[in-house]
């Protein structure tokens, strides 16, 4: 096998030494960008992987000794192979590619893991020496009178040079986009525009940035000047389609998609935006539909297989089992076995069923009194979709083995944006069973909790929680209330493995209706500071595991406590059972001590 095919200029292998042409495995390498900037490679990698590919970052250095980041997507044994996977990168993304052959000693030699990899040694600045030094691979030796650019073709004829201006200011607007400079990121698109202004992959890619970033006027007015021109342009269609549903106009944008594939049936992208659209859009069967249409035509379609797996999931009939062991101080156990039911009742409406047994034990001891308690609950809860954006909530159940009464719960989801939504919720009537003390006298509450939980740009989370609750003893004796809020923000850190880092604020307030009737103690103040990091990661496509940890402190209180475990989720197609520990040096109740959780799942998907 040639050392170097289509990578070496015209004679080169005539010069390579005959020893020298079997030394190394040659690969087909699928290259997509190079860059002098090593901020904006590490950026480029950190947005690739982001979008689910596993690139690598080669450094390279052309025939002027200037040291080039040059990022692959993959290496493969035939060039058909990395062919493939270069047009699939390309209908994805919208950039370029180039195929590569090239050592496999060398790219590995030449990999960097990370920004501190030591760079590679200078060739021109050696002055054609040979090249000496310790290699893993034992490639440098090779490289005896010959100038590196015989191996990567780093010159003025590479194609991917050839076209890379032009592609390295997209990855920087997309780049500028990701890290928050969205201005700068759109006057650069638009700059693009006006060079290469018969480049309709461009001109769509801008107009799709400015809908992402909501500048829905100027986007709306650039489609209306496209379909002028051209009122049958599917780029423009599809983007219009879009914009009609980011405003809410979801008919006219089915509308528009289903004309389009009136004038081009089968085409794969209007295929593919009317199944994400009609998902976002809140009709799920006619997604179902629409990405099992996309599939026939693209089988190796798997982003729409993940999303028509995950749409399946969520909406066919469901049964799950959760026992849990809860471990606490002075003996107390908690023990619950929870088992649920829930289907589609019909298009908009779901319904779930739910029972619980919960078992509170705590043995007699100095200063506390035994609690040997058995609770029962039956829920049934039903969602409805009373609008694209806008889900209504109700729930009936009753209870015995405390004091014995039904309860009520009724409230709402709003999905304010795509990753965000705003919920409230009214609780009537509950058994109260996270103080144990509290189940000897047929404790139980009622409460208000309105709730914001949502994600930006897959990076930065934000969740927001404020509850009102009030606390009944003895049938019908309030003992007391609880105002509590709680804001959590959370950063994402990677993406394979995902890794979060979070801050939380927790601040409650407890006031006891008659302080001269407190047959048990609850505490009055709380505001607790907490770091947490957490990870996940799929091993393959059924084993996944999990890992959370972090330190409090209370304001409160004079000393931290901490907390952490693992957990584990299994999955065998509809079959899921999930496994999990976690250690708390500080229970939260008036009495502290440590806790210990123990959990499980089993569930399955019909």
């Amino acid at each position: 096998m040639p050392l170097v095919t289509d990578a070496a200029p015209p004679g080169a292998q005539d010069k390579m030494p005959a020893s020298d042409q079997n030394t190394s495995e040659t690969v087909w390498t699928v290259r997509v960008a190079s860059f002098l900037n090593a901020d904006y490679a590490w950026e480029f990698m950190s947005y690739l992987k982001s979008n689910g590919y596993n690139p690598a970052l080669i450094r390279l250095y052309d025939s002027k000794g200037r040291l080039w980041r040059v990022v692959q997507i993959g290496d493969y044994p035939e060039k058909s192979q990395a062919e493939i996977s270069g047009q699939l990168f390309k209908k994805k993304s919208g950039l370029d590619y180039q195929i590569k052959s090239l050592p496999a000693a060398l790219i590995e030699e030449r990999r960097a893991d990370s920004r501190k990899t030591p760079l590679p040694v200078n060739p021109v600045q050696a002055g054609g020496k040979a090249v000496t030094g310790s290699s893993k691979a034992g490639m440098l030796e090779q490289l005896h009178g010959i100038s590196e650019e015989f191996f990567y073709e780093i010159d003025q004829q590479d194609v991917l040079r050839a076209v890379s201006q032009r592609q390295r200011n997209v990855i920087l607007a997309r780049i500028m986009i990701r890290r928050g400079y969205v201005e700068d990121g759109i006057k650069l698109y638009e700059k693009l525009v006006k060079i290469y202004s018969k480049d309709l992959d461009l001109r769509e890619e801008y107009i799709g940035a400015l809908i992402d970033n909501s500048d829905y006027e100027k986007a709306s007015s650039l489609l209306r000047a496209w379909l002028n021109d051209n009122p049958q342009s599917p780029r423009a269609m599809r983007q219009d389609a879009r914009l009609k549903l980011l405003i809410g106009d979801y008919t006219q944008q089915q509308a528009t998609l289903g004309y389009l594939l009136r004038l081009r049936p089968g085409d794969t992208d209007s295929l593919s935006a009317r199944a994400y659209g009609r998902q976002q859009g809140g009709d799920w069967l006619g997604a179902i539909t629409s990405f099992s249409e996309l599939i026939d035509k693209e089988p190796d379609n798997v982003e729409a297989r993940k999303a028509l797996s995950a749409l399946l999931m969520q909406r066919r009939p469901r049964v799950a089992f959760t026992p849990s062991v809860y471990l606490q101080a002075e003996d107390t156990i908690t023990t619950t076995l929870a088992g649920s039911f829930a289907m589609q009742l019909d298009h908009l409406t779901r319904g779930e069923v739910f029972y619980g047994n919960t078992r509170i034990y705590r043995p007699e001891g100095d200063g506390t009194e035994k609690v040997d308690k058995v609770v029962n609950q039956l829920a049934f809860l039903f969602k409805r979709d009373l609008t694209r954006t806008f889900i209504g909530v109700f729930g009936l159940g009753v209870y015995e083995g405390t004091a014995s009464g039904a309860s009520v719960a009724a409230g709402f989801d709003w999905h304010v944006h795509d990753e965000g939504v705003f919920s409230a919720m009214v609780d009537y009537n509950n058994p109260w069973l996270d103080e144990p003390s509290a189940a000897n006298y047929d404790g139980r509450y009622s409460q208000l909790s309105l709730t914001y939980d949502g994600f930006y740009n897959d990076t930065w989370g934000l969740f927001l929680n404020g509850q009102v609750r009030q606390y009944v003893v003895d049938s019908d004796r309030l003992y007391g209330t609880k105002s509590l809020y709680n804001i959590i923000l959370t950063r994402r850190l990677l993406a394979d493995p995902d890794i979060f880092v979070s801050y939380s604020f927790y601040r409650s307030y407890f006031t006891y209706d008659d302080e001269s009737y407190t047959p048990f103690e609850i505490v009055e103040n709380e505001a607790i500071h907490t770091l947490s990091a957490s990870f996940s990661k799929s091993i393959c496509d059924t084993l996944f595991i999990e890992g959370v940890g972090g330190i409090r402190s209370d304001e409160f209180k004079t000393s931290m406590s901490y907390f952490g475990g693992p957990s584990f989720v299994l999955k065998f197609g509809p079959l899921q059972f999930n496994a999990g520990y976690e250690y708390s040096s500080d229970s939260g109740l008036a009495g502290g001590g440590e806790t210990q959780l123990i959990r499980g799942g089993l569930s399955y998907v019909f």
